[in-house]
């Protein structure tokens, strides 16, 4: 009886050969796991060595140089194209005024497309007898050294920092560039009362107060051709008041309303 359990016990504990055999088999497998996991590793990192900037493409700089891009973009050839952070790099090209927008794109191995987007010149800021170009934010695009730009109007003496009043400026703007008539006048200035918002065109002198700009000057626009037409000097013409163009001839007594 106890030769037989004897023998079960033999027969159910492994041998020492088989301890070695199952131990062998696992050592080799950390092994072999362990050197396919180096060898992604060095694979990957042999594979990024190739991924290095070599060429950049710059694409819808029209006012802006190649070489201003690069400056912003602060990224040179053999840097890891893998690695390139585009928020980062999104980032330093917005620090340039002139540039609104930026799409880039990885095109492996080697190029880094950028695809750019200005801003729109849409004003002139005259401040303490300095212009500026402004873009249709109020955001100033540089200051205007020498020759003057072709033909913008010009935001005199408001503050691009006071948000509110460069933004209804700057609706006036669109209103006035929206109408063909106007972008051939000579000259647009607008200028900034208690009451509101003011013009002058070519010499005529507008109250336009705030808001309803293109009804504001269509209205004016009818009427313009009659005040030419009868050659009264006009100190002013009033837009503020709803459905009506107000004329203050520069004589009192020839005042005229219409409605």
């Amino acid at each position: 009886m106890q030769s037989k359990k004897k023998n079960k016990r033999q027969q159910a504990a492994p041998s020492r050969g088989e301890k070695a055999a199952s131990f062998f088999k696992k050592g080799t497998m950390v092994l072999l796991i362990a050197v396919l996991a180096a060898a992604v590793i060095l694979g990957l990192k042999i594979f990024e060595q190739q991924l290095r900037v070599k060429e950049i493409m710059i694409s819808g700089n029209n006012r802006l140089d190649r070489d201003d891009v690069l400056d912003a973009l602060k990224v040179k050839r053999g840097e890891s194209l893998f690695e390139l952070d585009f928020a980062l790099v999104r980032a330093r090209l917005k620090l340039n005024p002139w540039i609104k927008s930026a799409a880039l794109r990885k095109q492996y191995p080697d190029t880094l497309e950028i695809k750019i987007q200005e801003a729109e010149p849409r004003a002139l800021l005259s401040i303490k007898e300095q212009l500026y170009l402004i873009d249709g934010d109020g955001n100033v695009l540089e200051q205007i050294k020498g020759e003057t730009p072709p033909f913008l109007p010009v935001i005199k003496n408001i503050n691009p920092g006071i948000r509110k009043d460069i933004a209804e400026a700057l609706k006036l703007v669109e209103a006035l560039s929206a109408k063909s008539d106007f972008i051939e006048r000579e000259s647009i200035e607008i200028g900034l009362e208690s009451y509101g918002l003011t013009v002058n065109i070519d010499g005529a002198f507008i109250k336009v107060g705030y808001g309803s700009y293109p009804e504001k000057f269509q209205r004016w626009r009818e009427l313009e051709p009659e005040i030419r037409k009868r050659g009264v000097p006009i100190q002013y013409i009033d837009l503020r008041f709803k459905d009506s163009v107000i004329v203050k001839p520069l004589e009192e007594n020839k005042g005229e309303k219409t409605s």
